[in-house]
């Protein structure tokens, strides 16, 4: 799996998870030095200069610290990747806000995802790097704001294939996300644009990816999981971002296509570009008071979809089903 035998450090207390980590670890070719406590994690990274660590992000350090804070104070350019049960967005904003690079959240859903996500931020790419710093530079002078920590993995690509949808997607802000997530036959969409003068947008933008992870784990188990309503899931991903305590708007539509009767659900939050998205627009997340609802209407394949943001931010996303 890795191109070479990267040094891993693994700091966890359940012996159970870090014994099925490390053998994960081993078979990808990696090289694992394990520690379950924080005084021996700090100590295990100072004597061994690990290529990598994957941390519980509830472990405290000796001094009482966040053993991540701990971690980054002492090696900044040691990548870091929190491991953690809890599901709270509070809990994840923490583990990034401290210099985390990335957070996997237990039990395990996909042991091909951990893979990615460490071999991701083992072998960032450099030219990538350079280009979005520059831009951010650029923009950041334009605009004369503080700068924000850059973050890896905004850029989306322009085609992709998820079973039998295939997705063409063109965006005009680095301050855009779209996330495309299977449900049965079906596809969820989710287009979302960030406020780029508010220094916590790159931890929300973040979070965002995230925030569907715990209701994906029930989806189809459970009659009450609140991916089976739109408007109930934009509410919750609302409910998560105010948990986190940052005073920001994220302007944010979903989307539902379905696969078998050319039919398209919507709820929106923040974005425009049509009547239909008028019509049950809540307004932007980041509020007390949001009351969403949705509506249903007919369309054909391939759809497509025109959404622009308050921040000047704009999505042009095309969707077709098997032949259509």
């Amino acid at each position: 799996m890795f191109d070479w035998s990267p040094l891993i450090l693994l700091i966890e207390d359940d012996p159970l998870f870090r014994r099925l980590m490390v053998a994960y670890l081993e078979l990808w070719g990696a090289r694992v030095i394990e520690a379950d406590n924080g005084e021996e994690g700090l100590l295990q990274a100072e004597l061994n200069s690990p290529d990598l660590v994957l941390s519980d992000l509830l472990l405290p350090a000796p001094s009482d610290q966040e053993l991540i804070t701990s971690l980054k104070r002492r090696h900044p350019a040691l990548p870091v990747i929190a491991i953690s049960g809890q599901q709270k967005m509070a809990d994840v904003a923490r583990a990034l806000r401290a210099g985390a690079e990335d957070y996997l959240i237990k039990p395990i859903r996909s042991w091909n995802l951990v893979a990615e996500v460490i071999a991701g931020s083992l072998r960032p790419d450099p030219g990538k790097l350079l280009d979005e710093l520059n831009e951010h530079l650029a923009y950041y002078r334009r605009e004369d704001i503080a700068a924000s920590r850059l973050l890896q993995g905004w850029r989306q690509q322009p085609e992709r294939t998820l079973g039998d949808w295939r997705l063409s997607c063109r965006q005009s802000s680095p301050w855009v996300l779209t996330e495309y997530i299977r449900l049965d036959q079906d596809l969820l969409l989710l287009l979302a644009e960030f406020d780029p003068l508010n220094m916590d947008t790159p931890v929300v933008m973040t979070l965002v990816t995230f925030i569907l992870n715990e209701p994906l784990r029930h989806y189809g188990s459970r009659q009450d999981c609140v991916l089976h309503s739109l408007a109930r899931t934009l509410e919750y991903i609302n409910r998560l971002i105010l948990e986190v305590g940052l005073d920001t708007r994220v302007n944010l539509a979903l989307f539902r296509l379905h696969a078998d009767g050319g039919r398209v659900e919507v709820a929106n939050g923040g974005m425009a570009g049509s009547d239909w998205l008028e019509r049950c627009n809540a307004g932007p997340l980041g509020r007390q008071e949001l009351t969403a609802n949705q509506l249903s209407y007919r369309c054909s394949f391939p759809l497509s979809l025109n959404l622009k943001g308050s921040f000047g931010g704009e999505i042009e996303l095309t969707a077709s089903c098997g032949d259509h």
